[in-house]
């Protein structure tokens, strides 16, 4: 037989033992969110990071003179925020602090989204195709926000920094800060303000793949068809001779077979095309795209990364 009293202390056990179940799934769910937002900010940190370049010159798209400069900060911050959710190390301050991370890049791809036609988000480097759809990158970063949002008012247990933590945190922003350092090389916020010395084309390694008049205004795109950010030049590079930038496109493009029946099916392109080996590109450049003006018979400008349109070019 089960008095009263009995029974209200079953029912008050129960009632706290599912309070306590439906806590510890709780966290558990937000420990999990929590780690996926981290991977997905180490995967962009380490993509961005590949080509710092790229990712600077894109921001300095936007218009803003120092915006360039601030490329690796921003991938140094998304990694450092990446390995503190990975590891649940101060959870809310953390997830506090992606939240205003997260708000603040998506507020900045909506200005250059309307204010400037930018349509690549450059949130994951070369993959151009989790970059190309702005309202993907609109949902993306909303689906993420809202796994954040119940972090932001949970007291959930986060752990302390251990040592293998900050081994761990140590050595990715190492390897980040190196490869910042060797991909910002060739960023256009670094050359913009250096007087470029015009190099006769005779002694340029150009000299021997492109023949050129000495009356004429050329640029010579070097690229590879497999190169996302070459790929995404080829409809401003396909515009420099019908608006009478230039009086001549030539094209030298990285010998690949498969990429170029890709390339070809793709795109279509009005300027030649000359195929040099991978070796030869080396000796050429190494960043890629990069193109060079070329005025009477001697190389007057240079520019690596995505190809601006011709209608924002002043000769």
């Amino acid at each position: 037989m089960v008095y009263p009293y009995h029974a209200q202390v079953i029912n008050s056990f129960g009632a706290c033992h599912i309070m306590a179940c439906s806590h510890l799934i709780t966290v558990s769910m937000n420990k999990t969110f929590r780690f996926i937002v981290g991977v997905v900010f180490l995967l962009s940190g380490l993509l961005k990071a590949a080509n710092t370049a790229a990712f600077a010159d894109l921001m300095s798209s936007y218009g803003i003179t120092w915006f360039g400069y601030a490329a690796p900060v921003i991938i140094l911050v998304e990694i450092i925020l990446s390995v503190l959710l990975i590891f649940n190390i101060k959870s809310q301050l953390n997830a506090i602090m992606a939240t205003v991370f997260l708000c603040a890049v998506t507020t900045i791809f909506a200005y250059g989204f309307i204010v400037k036609g930018i349509t690549d988000c450059g949130c994951f480097g070369p993959l151009t195709w989790l970059n190309s759809k702005p309202w993907l990158t609109f949902t993306r970063n909303g689906i993420l926000l809202a796994m954040l949002l119940p972090s932001l008012f949970s007291m959930d247990e986060s752990a302390s920094p251990t040592i293998s933590s900050v081994i761990f945190m140590a050595v990715i922003a190492v390897v980040v800060m190196f490869m910042c350092g060797f991909s910002f090389r060739g960023a256009k916020c670094l050359t913009r303000h250096q007087s470029f010395q015009p190099i006769p084309l005779t002694d340029s390694p150009l000299d021997k793949f492109v023949d050129c008049h000495p009356d004429s205004l050329y640029i010579v795109f070097a690229f590879s068809y497999g190169c996302p950010y070459c790929q995404n030049s080829i409809g401003n590079v396909n515009q420099y001779v019908p608006m009478g930038v230039v009086d001549r496109v030539i094209a030298l493009a990285v010998e690949d077979s498969v990429a170029r029946e890709r390339f070809n099916r793709l795109f279509q392109v009005d300027f030649d095309i000359r195929e040099i080996s991978p070796v030869e590109m080396v000796q050429l450049t190494t960043t890629l795209p990069t193109t060079y003006l070329i005025r009477h018979d001697s190389i007057i400008n240079s520019y690596s990364g995505m190809l601006i349109s011709p209608a924002l070019y002043l000769p």
